[in-house]
């Protein structure tokens, strides 16, 4: 399929029926809005990266709900990036083609649907040959972006970088055994995930002791916050560059990871060591590592008037971005 070419199945098969009661517009990191800049594309064909909302937070069991907010007003605070950091010479656009495809289907009436719906709008992208960059929502959505990417052929298991104040390690909750908190643990269990070569950063809530060591039973590494403190910011980047090594890897950021000063915008914040500078030096250390698809999830804009969350997140939205143009260009480099 040449570079200008979209398919015209993509992605008006997948919103069938969205227009029923309560479904939502779609969106996109747009030009009009700024600096993303993303183009407005209607599906994959010919991207490298492929930018997607995914307006859902069926997976979540708190009293905060909203998440499903988060991919609009991401796309919205977008402006306040360039496309370009000239401080450190970080262009993805110039090194991928990159847009905005807008958001999966999501129906608030039927989760099973919607997570249906999610995984096959991910495998899309990937048949298409596009690495996903996906701006949730809440966090089940990392487990249905890789079942995606695996319906589409993506060799797994993958590697993990898991940036989160939470370990997401619940075996269930409320019953439920595909939610916000057990998404991780069912990636290790389908095969999705290398548990080998997956590394935790920033672990620091409180909650049943045996999720944690469940994980670390089955070769999880974790550094928690005070990990992350005692090691500093190269400590960190020299460990996870250990970690996950020269393979493909995902990597997924709850946003909540950071310290609680930067977001309140988000349904489980807890108090921390990890700054928007930090995560800045750590992703930038990160630096070809072959990562292969990404998200950015639990931006709740309810929570946070200011919008200061917001910006935050497209801040290490775009620090994700710039790993991913890196790794696709070195791959097409090579081949």
């Amino acid at each position: 399929m040449a570079a200008n070419d979209v398919d015209p199945n993509f992605p008006s098969q997948l919103y069938a029926g969205r227009k029923r009661m309560n479904q939502r517009i779609v969106g996109q990191f747009s030009t009009q809005y700024g600096r993303l800049q993303a183009e407005k594309r209607p599906g994959p064909g010919g991207l490298d990266i492929a930018i997607a909302g995914v307006p859902f937070d069926q997976g979540t069991f708190f009293d905060s709900v909203g998440q499903r907010l988060g991919p609009d007003q991401a796309r919205a605070f977008s402006k306040r990036l360039w496309q370009a950091d000239e401080l450190t010479g970080q262009a993805p656009f110039d090194w991928c083609r990159i847009a905005d495809v807008g958001d999966a289907p999501v129906d608030v009436l039927n989760f099973e649907q919607s997570i249906r719906g999610i995984s096959d709008f991910f495998a899309r992208i990937s048949a298409a040959g596009a690495a996903p960059l996906a701006v949730g929502g809440d966090h089940t959505i990392t487990l249905l972006i890789m079942r995606g990417m695996v319906q589409a052929g993506v060799k797994v298991p993958m590697g993990m970088i898991h940036f989160d104040a939470h370990p997401d390690m619940r075996d269930e909750y409320n019953g439920s055994r595909i939610n916000c908190a057990t998404g991780f643990r069912r990636a290790i269990e389908e095969g999705l995930i290398d548990p080998k070569r997956y590394i935790m950063i920033g672990i620091r809530s409180i909650g049943a002791i045996e999720n944690l060591d469940w994980a670390r039973r089955q070769g999880v590494t974790v550094l928690t916050d005070d990990d992350c403190a005692a090691l500093g910011r190269q400590g960190v980047i020299t460990r996870t560059r250990e970690v996950v090594g020269a393979e493909p890897t995902f990597l997924s950021f709850d946003i909540d990871a950071l310290n609680i000063a930067y977001v309140h915008g988000t349904q489980a914040p807890v108090p921390g060591e990890l700054s928007v500078r930090d995560v800045k030096v750590i992703m930038r250390g990160l630096r070809n590592v072959d990562v292969i698809g990404a998200d950015v999830v639990e931006l709740l804009p309810a929570l946070d008037p200011t919008g200061h969350t917001a910006i935050s997140t497209v801040h290490v939205a775009y620090e994700i971005l710039c790993l991913l143009a890196e790794a696709r260009a070195n791959r097409k480099a090579a081949s």
